[in-house]
């Protein structure tokens, strides 16, 4: 069950109250036909605006989930201006789907008449999908009007109610299955004759049956062939449990035919593009599968995530950006998205050193795991590389503001210039931070770069004022009070590496250079003792 916004804003318990609506209809079809309705999920829906017809909203429904996994998707949305007692201003199904959409009913209404009619309007619309037709003498429930006075199903809806019961699910995907409804339904329907039954839904069903009978595949409520046999939907069924089995190799074996004779299928070219990525992310088909796959399905954001890992693996980090951009503008186009379809986002952007877009698109997904971690990591990665807040606190000294769309490049550049200096390459190092310079002008990030070279080169007096105007910028930059630090513990004076090593801990206690430094401060002090036992309880071993 999926509650839109409006009907979650006047209803306080939707979840509560919707399984005791299942309750009453099962009191009414229990008996009769056997049948018990079980809640699989209660879940929010993004979408909101219930005045007009249900049709359309019935095909957002179908949009959101396909139920393959269940008998019934019902949507419930807010109650309707007024009522004309007409059933479908109520409720919406396609006869022989699997999908429904309900409207709340307003509290004007006495608590008993409208629990009456709640069970009228959910067992209207499942019948619908089970293939019942609307009978117009107006005492059952598959009356197009609804009265008061309506208790139960008919006869000869409930003798083709149980033509269905028998059948399904598997006559949603079982050629055979599929083929011995039809033929039951047909005859169930031929049966119901008189001005009751005649219309267009019962041409309908008969005109679906003759098609079913004539068909070499499964058919689905529309009539027309499904993408997949039932052979080959068992066999897709089987990869993707390969799949989640830890056996990815094999599972890719196995879907490569269903690949190549299903190029417009969805679910198969998604699942191919995956399982490419996570393989055989280095070779140009993976990318050509996927980027085809982009082609037919532009709308789905799952594939230029796949992309963006290729590239990312690759080290094609302004590509990767591109294709994370995308993905997002595709899931900010849906009206429902899965809140770790967000965290993974995120996770990629931040992957691509995009460290706002990262933190943006997590703050989509709060209270995930996943989330946190990359709020956490962007976080750190902040603080590493002086890299400005995307949001400065009111009262803080101005940070130069930064492109999201640059900051890939910077940290990035950070990163290889601190490689050369590793690697004692000064000279390169200096022509890289001279060029950020004029790119990147007044960066907190550049300033740290040029404290480190200077720090290189032994000229002590640029390295502490390029340290503390990074600094001025970002008090909580670990680099910049590491290397403040390390410079005082080098000239002597003792306070000032305390000072800026204890804030280091503090900030970033794996960092364990910074607490090897400070034991050399301490030594000989009563400090020392107490950092000991802080390190012991920090790493569980003992200070080195």
């Amino acid at each position: 069950m999926y509650a839109d916004v409006d009907h979650r804003a006047r209803s306080l318990h939707w979840e509560r109250g919707f399984a005791a609506w299942l309750e009453r209809a099962n009191e009414s079809v229990r008996g009769p036909l056997g049948v018990t309705f079980e809640l699989e999920s209660a879940r929010a829906w993004d979408r909101r605006g219930s005045d007009g017809p249900l049709e359309p909203v019935l095909g957002a429904l179908e949009s959101v989930d396909a139920g393959e996994d269940v008998d019934l998707v019902v949507g419930l949305v807010a109650p309707p201006v007024s009522f004309s007692g007409a059933q479908h201003e109520l409720g919406f199904a396609r006869v022989l789907g699997r999908h429904c959409v309900l409207r709340g009913l307003g509290g004007e209404l006495p608590a008993a008449a409208r629990q009456r009619l709640e069970v009228a309007v959910l067992l209207h619309e499942w019948a619908h999908t089970l293939g019942a037709l609307h009978v117009r003498d107006g005492r059952g429930w598959m009356s197009p009007k609804y009265d008061a006075d309506q208790t139960g199903f008919d006869a000869r809806t409930l003798a083709l109610l149980g033509t269905g019961l028998r059948h399904l699910p598997a006559a949603r995907v079982a050629l055979e299955s599929q083929k011995a409804w039809a033929r039951e339904l047909r005859g169930a329907v031929e049966a119901m004759t008189g001005p009751a039954w005649e219309g267009p839904e019962r041409d309908f069903l008969l005109q679906w049956t003759e098609r079913v009978r004539a068909s070499g595949v499964v058919l689905g409520p529309e009539g027309t062939p499904r993408a997949l046999t039932p052979l080959e939907r068992q066999r897709l069924a089987e990869v993707i449990a390969l799949e989640k089995s830890g056996r990815p190799e094999v599972a890719a074996e196995a879907l490569e035919p269903l690949a190549v004779r299903h190029p417009q299928d969805e679910r198969v070219q998604l699942l191919a593009c995956y399982l490419a990525v996570h393989l055989t992310p280095g070779l140009d088909a993976t990318r050509e599968r996927c980027e085809r796959a982009i082609a037919r399905f532009p709308d789905e954001p799952s594939l230029r995530m796949n992309v963006a890992l290729l590239h990312l693996h690759a080290g094609r980090f302004d590509e990767a950006r591109d294709s994370l951009v995308a993905a997002r503008r595709n899931l900010e186009a849906r009206a429902v998205v899965e809140p770790a379809q967000w965290a993974d986002l995120a996770g990629l952007f931040l992957r691509a050193h995009c460290v706002t877009w990262a933190e943006e698109t997590a703050a989509r997904a709060p209270g995930l795991a996943a989330s946190s971690v990359v709020m956490e990591q962007a976080a750190r990665l902040r603080r590493q590389v002086a890299l400005p807040p995307a949001r400065p606190e009111a009262g803080t000294f101005p940070l130069p503001s930064l492109e999201p769309a640059r900051e890939g490049d910077l940290v990035r550049a950070v990163s290889d210039v601190e490689a050369l200096l590793h690697a004692g390459s000064s000279g390169p190092a200096r022509e890289r931070i001279a060029a950020l310079s004029q790119d990147f002008p007044v960066s907190p990030s550049v300033a740290l770069l040029q404290c480190e070279l200077h720090l290189f080169q032994g000229r002590l007096g640029s390295a502490r004022t390029a340290c503390e105007r990074v600094l001025a910028f970002r008090e909580d930059a670990v680099q910049a009070h590491l290397l403040l630090g390390v410079l005082a513990t080098n000239t002597r004076a003792h306070a000032r590496a305390r000072k800026h090593l204890e804030r280091v801990i503090a900030l970033e206690p794996s960092r364990t250079e910074a607490w090897h430094l400070l034991a050399r401060e301490y030594r000989g002090t009563r400090q020392l003792r107490t950092l000991q036992a802080r390190y012991r309880e920090q790493f569980a071993r003992d200070l080195p």
